[in-house]
């Protein structure tokens, strides 16, 4: 049974909106982020968020993140992510070691530190359709969230006779400071700049209230089998029928 969750990227976008939704659910949650304002911000919705301030790619980071959680079993959601336009022929080695060090080594670090306090428990990846997708100028961005849906599924292999559980969330494109900077970001840097421009002016972007509906329901209302076998997608009309409150407009692909 999930209790507590520790969730990254919590400051704004869905980091914010999933701590939000798992404390309105009862949950515990130890919301990770490195604006020291935004969350205590956060904190002040509920009584159940545990605001911690800290830079995961860092190792002092994620280790200021392992002296502030108790010694209880704990589930997770690597939600916390770069992603900074840049033309292969111009990418400078520390813009890939960010990308490396944030999007996948940080998270599996993270993961191994509180390995002993997730037997029963859950680890969700926050993926993105990039991971399978080639998208110009952001071959440092897809190719992290590539590595990190593998992990879960190398983990899968072996860590689930131990009672942890892996899955990858696509959370589909949402209205987020990522989106906007990926609008903002000048066409010779970003090729295909006009694409986000235009899914935001046609109003297809996603509240990432939504998604972190979506997410709740992946965490908390499905067996482990499925859990662990299923890439999940906000956009799978398989299973919006059973998470979508009533009311709520479904999903649509851009």
């Amino acid at each position: 049974m999930i209790n507590r969750i520790l969730i990254t990227g919590c400051t704004q976008g869905l980091g914010r909106a999933l701590a939000l939704r798992f404390a309105q659910a009862g949950l515990y949650v130890y919301a990770v982020g490195r604006n020291q304002e935004l969350l205590e911000e956060l904190a002040k919705n509920s009584p159940l968020i545990h605001p911690i301030k800290a830079d995961i790619a860092t190792e002092s980071g994620r280790q200021a993140i392992v002296e502030q959680i108790d010694q209880k079993p704990i589930s997770i959601i690597h939600n916390a992510a770069v992603a900074k336009p840049c033309p292969f022929n111009s990418l400078s080695e520390p813009l890939l070691r960010e990308h490396v060090e944030t999007n996948f080594i940080a998270p599996i670090l993270i993961t191994q530190q509180f390995l002993t306090l997730l037997k029963g428990q859950r680890v969700l990846h926050i993926s993105s359709g990039a991971a399978s997708v080639s998208l110009p100028s952001l071959m440092q961005y897809c190719t992290t969230k590539a590595a990190m849906e593998h992990a879960a599924n190398c983990l899968n292999a072996e860590l689930k006779q131990q009672g942890i559980y892996f899955a990858n969330l696509r959370p589909g494109m949402m209205s987020t400071s990522m989106q906007a900077n990926l609008r903002n970001t000048d066409s010779t840097l970003l090729p295909n700049q006009a694409y986000y421009i235009q899914v935001n002016e046609k109003h297809k972007l996603l509240d990432p209230e939504v998604t972190a509906e979506f997410a709740s329901w992946v965490m908390l209302k499905t067996d482990n089998t499925e859990f662990s076998q299923t890439l999940w997608s906000v956009y799978d009309e398989a299973y919006q029928a059973k998470w979508l409150p009533q009311g709520w407009s479904k999903p649509t692909l851009p």
